[in-house]
């Protein structure tokens, strides 16, 4: 979360997550606080475990690249 400028919809302030995540403790093993995130991760348990996988391997994918990018930007 270090890197996000400012909240929306499905991006809390850091406070607001914070906050959120502090009333879940000792009630779920999963803590989603906030609820969009919630709405998220039902329709991502609703869909095929392959479909899942190929999109958070993608996700991770991206956010690889996009650090080796910043790295060799660093290098130069």
């Amino acid at each position: 979360m270090a890197s996000i400028r400012r909240s929306s919809f499905f991006v809390p302030s850091s406070d607001g997550y914070a906050r959120a995540a502090l009333c879940w403790i000792g009630y779920e093993p999963h803590c989603t606080p906030h609820w969009p995130h919630t709405l998220l991760w039902a329709f991502a348990y609703s869909l095929p475990e392959w479909i899942l996988d190929a999109w958070c391997l993608r996700f991770c994918l991206r956010i690889r690249k996009r650090g080796q990018l910043k790295d060799s930007r660093k290098k130069e």
